[in-house]
């Protein structure tokens, strides 16, 4: 702790340099109650000398150790001022296996009700005898959990708000709201004092990496309506996480994987106080994975909140807006609940000081009600239910802690990352009344599934001991034509994701768990070769490779040849944009071009660069090979917004016709669409040289089954129509009771696939059922959760 304290010290002396003095004429207008950022620093080195290294702080934490560490997270973007993090704990100077709380005291410059909030709550749990009524409470979230408290991650920010000396010239705005940032790169601090019109900063809660795209561009104005106007003050920065103050939030999430968590914030227009928000409701209907859940807290924390007027409480409102804030990215990015509050009225900085400490005083008991939450301690009028589950992943044999994820299957989606166990092994996840599919699962183990009913009394404890998956040797023996010389990728994915993608001469042992793994073969000049194999034991894998020959390849400098049939399909910078403004419309869009003399008889494979962004699985963007004897459909439903190069196989088409593009939305939540830079259709050069694996198609009907079976959650259904015909595909369990309608339409001839998600359904042996025509067929079909 001594070089943290050192380091407050001289950066104390370094500062009232960097400053000056303050002008006898110049006063701010906010009153001494309210910390600035030097004495938050002082205040935080004053307890750091105090108790940092005082293993008995109190009698009332009875063999506690040390309570207080402190340490720098991060420097401010310009003049790299520190701001710390603040770990309140038994043992706070050990790693602990624990649940962790945040609180984040200021981000918006002049939103100050927060730096209060913290560092009251910091002071009340280190003199827990001023606070008799919440002594009990604080040595059960001390002896359970890690309390981490951020007062300012926005210090520039904060010394604009309370005013500071640049030479002989006194600078205040108390109305500032972002950070310092030098957007016009003029060496300057550029601001108007008064509501916006601040040509730099940056608005640190548009600058986190989900959504981002949706907040305000440079110098945009604010466009909401009404008499109060806020021109440039939501700057999202020149790219997510541009900030160092959101990248050190950001990674201090990351490594401690908070379980709930408070941002404090006030609504200088009055349009949004006294308000809990949290994510999110962005459409009817679509509502966050956790929504109900976290609902259901955000209502407990309004209910111990009374509104300033005396007539009512706080709202709870789950966010609509998609625009890079601090409390969605923490929710998709580490699963940790975040709330959004709104302190005050309008009146966001008042000089009553009996107001400013009722206001104090009430936020601490919400804020002790979040915490009560983490740790399942139901006394007082802070207490809380425990509906939680926490367990140990372990390996059977070894007992050895392991990272795996654990899902639990009504909670979870697509945009959500993988939940992971900590350093520990540990998962804990915050519930509700209620039955819960928990599933476990991590490469080289496996699968476990099991319900879980949590209760309000005490937190569920649930270990899990995986069983490990016997090993084997793939070896990949790659053969190619004699003229070529270059090293050939492979890519393997499983259920996990991806296990290898190397590049290698032609031979590559692996040692693999059992499994059901897909094989992807590619190198330029060389025909892709696909394959699925199942590891039971030992495995040889030979596969000849042929070279390839292009048939068909458009860059986009124009949209030569290509039929818009219906959209604003535009080219920008040399790429196929599916319209010109940011999002896509409500409405299905497509693009198509002929194709002609293209004749490959024995495969295909297309190769197409691009980026895509669309609402995960509601909205969907597709690509159609259509040939003279069949026709291939590729889709995307999720996001991808890096430029990359996907290949896909087509097998045999015939004489190709046609190629069409398009997006099916679901007519809300609309994303950047699609962007191509290259497409490109290839074929084999050498027939005589096909390799055994199957590349063409059957000229009639067939159930190829399930792509992977056996499958967790979602699997992709492939069968072949030489016809155009009435479809049906339908899920029959064991007992013959049917459980899912995939489809029953009418389609084209060609190759079919139909994602079939089973999220809902429980482990166990499915039937899936293909009727069209006279043809009929049944496929067994295996979902592991």
């Amino acid at each position: 702790m001594m070089v943290i304290k050192e380091k407050i010290r001289l950066h104390l002396i370094l500062l009232s340099l960097l400053l000056g003095s303050v002008p006898a004429e110049a006063q701010s207008p906010l009153i001494e109650r309210y910390h600035t950022y030097e004495e938050v620093e002082a205040q935080l080195a004053d307890w750091d000398e105090q108790f940092s290294n005082n293993s008995n702080p109190s009698e009332s934490y009875p063999g506690s150790g040390i309570i207080y560490h402190l340490e720098e997270i991060g420097q401010s973007m310009e003049k790299g001022l520190p701001f710390w993090a603040v770990r309140l704990s038994y043992n706070a100077d050990i790693r602990e296996d624990e649940p962790r709380v945040l609180f984040l005291g200021q981000c918006h410059a002049e939103e100050i009700y927060g730096v209060e909030i913290t560092m009251e709550l910091i002071d009340m749990f280190l003199h827990p005898d001023d606070h008799l009524s919440y002594r009990q409470n604080m040595q059960a979230i001390l002896e359970s959990s890690e309390i981490w408290i951020v007062p300012t991650h926005n210090p520039e920010g904060l010394t604009v708000v309370h005013g500071y000396t640049d030479g002989e010239e006194w600078l205040q705005d108390v109305t500032f709201r972002k950070n310092k940032r030098d957007t016009d790169l003029d060496g300057m601090f550029d601001f108007l004092e008064g509501v916006g019109n601040d040509s730099d900063g940056v608005d640190l809660n548009r600058n986190y990496d989900f959504n981002w795209i949706f907040g305000d561009g440079l110098w945009e104005e604010d466009n909401s309506g009404g008499t109060y106007q806020a021109h440039f003050d939501y700057y999202r920065g020149e790219a997510p996480l541009s900030e160092l103050e959101t990248q050190a939030i950001q990674d201090l999430a990351l490594n401690e994987r908070f379980l709930l968590s408070i941002a404090y914030h006030s609504s200088r227009s009055g349009n949004v106080s006294e308000q809990v928000i949290y994510p999110w409701l962005w459409a009817e209907g679509k509502m966050s994975p956790d929504g109900a859940i976290i609902s259901t807290i955000g209502e407990a924390i309004t209910s111990l909140l009374p509104n300033e007027a005396g007539d009512g409480y706080y709202l709870p409102v789950r966010s609509s807006s998609r625009r890079g804030n601090a409390h969605d990215w923490f929710y998709i990015g580490t699963g940790c609940f975040q709330y959004l509050i709104e302190v005050g009225s309008e009146n966001i900085q008042p000089d009553d000081i009996d107001l400013i400490e009722e206001t104090i005083a009430k936020h601490t008991i919400a804020a002790f009600y979040l915490m009560n939450r983490a740790i399942g301690y139901g006394q007082g009028d802070a207490g809380a239910p425990a509906y939680q589950i926490t367990g140990l992943i372990t390996d059977a044999e070894t007992g050895v802690p392991i990272s795996a994820c654990v899902k639990i299957s009504e909670l979870s989606g697509p945009m959500l990352q993988p939940r992971l166990t900590d350093e520990f092994g540990r998962f804990r996840r915050i519930l509700d009344a209620g039955t819960y599919s928990l599933k476990v699962a991590t490469r080289g183990y496996e699968m476990y599934s099991d319900a879980v009913t949590p209760t309000s009394n005490s937190i569920l404890t649930h270990d899990v001991a995986l069983q490990p998956l016997p090993e084997y040797l793939l070896n990949v023996n790659a053969t190619t034509p004699g003229s070529f010389s270059s090293l050939i990728n492979l890519e393997i994915t499983d259920y996990h994701g991806t296990v290898t993608n190397e590049d290698f001469s032609g031979e590559l042992d692996l040692i693999l768990p059992e499994g059901v793994y897909q094989l992807k073969l590619w190198a330029d000049d060389l025909f892709p070769e696909f394959l699925e194999v199942e590891i039971l034991s030992d495995t040889l894998l030979a596969i000849s490779m042929d070279l390839s020959t292009e048939l068909y390849s458009k860059s986009f400098d124009n949209l030569s040849g290509w039929q818009i049939i219906t959209g604003d399909w535009t080219i920008e910078n040399s790429a196929l944009l599916s319209q010109s403004d940011l999002t896509y419309s409500q409405d299905t869009v497509s693009i198509w071009t002929e194709l002609s003399g293209i004749n490959s008889s024995e495969d295909y494979a297309l190769l197409v660069e691009l980026k895509y962004e669309l609402e995960w699985d509601l909205d969907s963007a597709y690509l159609i090979v259509a040939g003279s004897e069949d026709s291939v459909i590729i889709w995307w439903n999720d996001q991808d917004w890096t430029h990359h190069t996907e290949i896909h196989p087509l097998g045999s088409l015939g004489e190709l016709q046609s190629l069409e593009i398009g997006i099916i939305p679901d007519n809300s939540v609309e994303y950047r669409g699609v962007e191509i830079d290259e497409l490109l259709i290839i074929g084999r050069e050498d027939e005589e040289n096909v390799n055994n694996l199957p590349h063409g198609l059957p000229d009639q009907f067939s159930l190829d089954g399930c792509f992977p079976n056996p499958f967790n959650a979602k699997t992709t259904v492939r069968f072949v129509l030489p016809q155009a015909e009435d479809v049906e595909l339908v899920i029959y369990d064991l007992l013959g009771r049917k459980v899912k309608v995939l489809t029953s339409s009418s389609l084209i001839n060609g190759k079919h696939e139909v994602i079939w998600d089973a999220g809902n359904l429980s482990s166990g042996v499915y039937f899936l059922r293909m009727t069209a025509g006279n043809f009929e067929s049944v496929k067994k079909v295996i979902l592991l959760k």
